[in-house]
């Protein structure tokens, strides 16, 4: 079976490979500081409610328009090694559930303190979403799209070609991103973003003009 994508499908995909990360990046560009502390972080969130609100819509927004770039480049990679391509994009759809969770959620914080949410209240809920109960159930979704990006990179990185440069910059800019979930550090997700947005473009780029990775 071709795994390779008609021309209205790659137009589609080449779309989404741009317009999705931009967004992301301009959310991510636009996201307050973050702290792992509940206290903290609804200090931060209650002086800019507004902006944490939009930055996260932005964010949700661009995860779920990426989804057909997703596609695209899991067919390419599934060109090179097609149990790498398949399980690459099982795991990176997978995650899309679980980090528009953590998106909505977000967008709910913002808007309860903009409506004049008690502090406390701010804080119990946030805490609420942090324990084990809920967060540690999102974790598997969530590893799952750094896994699956793996997956992605090594076939197309592999191969000598114009493929190469943008699978190892998607992920470096996967692995800066899943640093900053790791350490509150928001200025290595807007990093991360901006990478993965110059390396979807330039897949998007390659793609409309007809270039193919190597073959195995």
């Amino acid at each position: 079976m071709n795994d390779t994508p008609s021309r209205s499908r790659l137009v589609v995909g080449a779309a989404s490979l741009i317009v999705g990360p931009l967004l992301m990046s301009i959310g991510d560009l636009c996201h307050p500081p973050e702290s792992m502390d509940a206290s903290a972080q609804v200090a931060i969130v209650i002086v800019a409610a507004s902006r944490w609100y939009g930055a996260h819509l932005l964010l949700l927004a661009g995860m779920l328009l990426l989804v057909p770039g997703i596609l695209t480049l899991t067919a390419l990679a599934s060109e090179q090694s097609p149990t790498a391509g398949h399980v690459a994009r099982l795991l990176i759809l997978t995650s899309v559930g679980p980090f528009s969770a953590v998106f909505m959620f977000e967008m709910v914080l913002g808007r309860f303190l903009s409506e004049g949410a008690a502090i406390p209240s701010a804080v119990a809920l946030l805490e609420t979403f942090q324990s084990g109960e809920i967060f540690f159930v999102l974790v598997p979704g969530l590893l799952a799209f750094f896994v699956g990006t793996a997956f992605l990179v090594v076939p197309l990185a592999s191969r000598a070609g114009p493929f190469r440069w943008p699978a190892v910059a998607f992920g470096v800019g996967a692995a800066l991103i899943l640093t900053e979930i790791v350490s509150a550090n928001v200025l290595l997700s807007q990093v991360g973003n901006v990478v993965i947005f110059l390396a979807s473009s330039a897949f998007a780029w390659l793609l409309l003009r007809g270039r193919q990775p190597r073959a195995k």
